[in-house]
């Protein structure tokens, strides 16, 4: 039996990341090829309990030397892995796993990632003389590829899309029960809202009270939809601590296709985490997004929906004009999402395609 290892930012329970992992374990199994999946993981109980898969210790050398070792393919598995905008530590953990794996004669697939940014001229070297050693690189946006090809990348690379537009939502049953159990109200149209912990000045918090406020006072429930629950509930609850009208916010740890479902049942999403804005897409809801990353101009660029600025930018008055245009043009918006995302989804196929040569050339 062939064995795969995937790596990426697994177990720490964002559910961006966690979605990764769910769609390329579905893309390797939809091949119908006895395939035996490890991936590396911060918490491995948890990746084993959600994912199905053996969980691989990320702080444990020897493990992932053992597991390289006995590998076909090793993948890295996005998102934006290599960048050093948080740090230097995590681009030279994953440069380090490419390393070992070329070290030991492997195969290395980049499968679906983003790229970048890169800025310090050590960590450019590095990039550029371990990663034009991968055998295949497939990126989620051409953004990321200009990126690579300025870092000095020669490896082929193909552009398709995030590896999640294959994720199917829990059944609308399941999230009703959810939405019940969670005390959310529903006689209202729901604008989700989802916002992550950052270098942030009060003023952001202020903006986005008042911005709830105005989203509640024209007829919505505004709901906060937490992805990474344990750095993002923090920031909702400072923010509807500040509104002067009842939002509501996401209390429990779900699923990537639970909260897949979750943001399904909106009218609207705000959104900060890309896989909050890409889930949105992949449910067909309209969208405006905050720009906290290069990765974020991207995909709003790709889906041809409004991008409201970073969060140092933002002014009230320019967020309740953006909403009402939003409302205004709702099912020109709505078309839109759904022509693009339809042209997302169907680049999927090309991620399973390639998957299938590499595996299938081992």
């Amino acid at each position: 039996m062939k064995k795969v290892f995937i790596f990426g930012y697994y177990g720490f329970k964002n559910i961006g990341d966690e979605a990764i992992l769910s769609s390329i374990i579905k893309t390797i199994r939809d091949l119908n090829i006895p395939i035996e999946i490890s991936a590396l993981s911060y918490n491995v109980r948890y990746t084993e309990k959600i994912h199905n898969i053996k969980g691989i210790r990320r702080n444990n050398l020897k493990e992932i030397l053992t597991t390289i070792k006995n590998s076909d393919l090793v993948i890295s598995g996005g998102g934006s892995l290599l960048q050093d905008v948080t740090s230097s530590r995590s681009l030279i953990y994953y440069l380090g796993l490419i390393f070992l794996a070329k070290c030991f004669g492997k195969k290395v697939l980049f499968f679906s990632n983003g790229f970048g940014p890169v800025n310090k001229t050590i960590n450019k070297y590095l990039v550029k003389h371990i990663v034009n050693k991968v055998d295949k690189i497939i990126l989620r946006d051409y953004d990321s590829k200009d990126t690579m090809k300025d870092v000095g990348i020669k490896v082929d690379i193909e552009v398709t899309s995030d590896a999640t537009y294959i994720l199917e939502a829990s059944p609308r049953e399941k999230i009703d029960t959810i939405l019940s159990d969670e005390n959310i109200p529903r006689n209202r149209p729901i604008v989700a809202i989802s916002v992550r912990s950052w270098n942030f000045s009060n003023d952001f918090i202020k903006v986005m009270a008042n911005f709830s406020d105005y989203i509640v006072e024209r007829g919505y429930t505004v709901l906060f939809v937490p992805m990474q629950i344990e750095k993002d509930t923090e920031i909702s609850k400072k923010i509807i601590k500040k509104m002067k009208n009842n939002a509501y916010i996401i209390q429990r740890e779900y699923t990537p296709q639970e909260i897949l479902g979750i943001i399904g049942v909106s009218y609207i999403l705000i959104g900060m985490r890309l896989h909050s804005l890409i889930f949105a897409s992949i449910q067909n809801i309209p969208m405006m997004g905050i720009e906290y990353d290069p990765k974020i101009k991207s995909f709003l660029n790709m889906i041809n929906q409004k991008n409201l600025g970073t969060p140092d930018e933002l002014k009230l008055s320019f967020l309740c004009s953006e909403f009402d245009k939003l409302i205004k043009n709702y099912e020109h918006n709505l078309e839109t999402v759904k022509s693009r995302s339809r042209i997302l989804k169907n680049k999927t196929e090309a991620n399973k395609k390639c998957l299938y040569k590499i595996i299938s050339d081992i």
